[in-house]
């Protein structure tokens, strides 16, 4: 990676990470890596930790600009503000928990510079044993609570087929998501109302294809995705959030028909389920335990 001190900057990086310290260093020796030649800024959000991840990255990237909060923020406040100072002709959201595989952000920059109808581009998300994450590649339907194939997930069948081809897709996930910043300056910034977590990524897609850009992701270009550490260790409510995150999509991007089907449909979807959990219970109890406290945290959701 070059010194981003002077001219044309072609990417920022944008990192935001809370008492990680481990994966947070893992992760920019692997962006330093894969931007080696490239004239990029790297700037790393610490979110009010307290395990010295600042002082790590002061002493081990001292190219790295280092943003500290006092008290922890979401995932959108704390690239916003990244995004509002960025420098870069394009930007990349990053989680803290990846690790990039070779050249796979050059990729990510070739593919931008060369395709100006692509407003974002997304690397493929690999499980730490190598398998592609199961990522949903749409934008919320209102039937998908029954019917969850309909948001088409990458599987190693799907990398297998299209090799390194890219494909287009309506929504990528923001672990890894590179945007082009003449598609994001218009249609502004992450929506900090999904704080602290899950959504923001959707909605921003979302609004870059509504804008006229395409969304892609590349099979080719590799990152490696430790998922839900950090997700774990702040969020003892995932389910709830995740369910709160859709109805707020519903909210802001579709009519109240839709919403009204939504809930509905998931309410089936939640009813089914604890059916089966009680039938399993005398069996399987811990693990239906903790599925019927999910179920019931997406309930409680629903009705915001």
């Amino acid at each position: 990676m070059n010194d981003a001190t002077s001219g044309d900057i072609l990417l920022t990086v944008s990192i935001a990470t809370w008492n990680n310290r481990e994966r947070a260093e893992e992760c920019l020796r692997s962006v330093a890596e894969s931007l080696r030649g490239i004239h990029a800024e790297i700037v790393v959000v610490d979110n009010a930790s307290t395990d010295g991840t600042a002082a790590m990255i002061h002493e081990q990237f001292p190219q790295v600009a280092v943003l500290r909060n006092e008290r922890p923020l979401g995932f959108s406040a704390n690239h916003n503000q990244v995004l509002r100072g960025a420098r870069g002709r394009h930007v990349l959201l990053l989680n803290d928990d990846t690790v990039i595989v070779g050249d796979a952000l050059k990729q990510a920059l070739d593919f931008l510079e060369s395709h100006p109808d692509a407003g974002a581009v997304g690397c493929t998300l690999l499980r730490p044993d190598g398998t592609p994450e199961a990522i949903a590649q749409c934008v919320p339907r209102p039937m998908d609570p029954l019917f969850p194939r309909l948001r088409r997930k990458v599987s190693a069948k799907d990398e297998a087929a299209r090799g390194a081809e890219a494909a287009e897709v309506e929504r990528w996930s923001g672990a890894c998501l590179m945007i082009r910043r003449a598609a994001l300056d218009p249609v502004g910034l992450l929506d900090e109302r999904f704080d602290p977590a899950y959504g923001e990524d959707t909605d921003l897609c979302h609004r870059i294809r509504r804008a006229g850009w395409r969304i892609y992701r590349l099979p080719g270009a590799r990152v490696i995705h430790y998922r839900g550490q950090t997700a774990r260790r702040e969020f003892h409510d995932q389910a709830y959030r995740l369910q709160r995150a859709r109805i707020l999509w519903y909210r802001k991007h579709r009519s109240r028909a839709d919403l009204v089907l939504y809930r509905a449909a998931a309410v089936v979807a939640i009813v089914w389920g604890l059916l089966s959990c009680a039938v399993q219970l005398p069996f399987r109890r811990g693990d239906t335990r903790a599925r019927i406290n999910n179920l019931r945290e997406r309930l409680r959701a629903l009705f915001l």
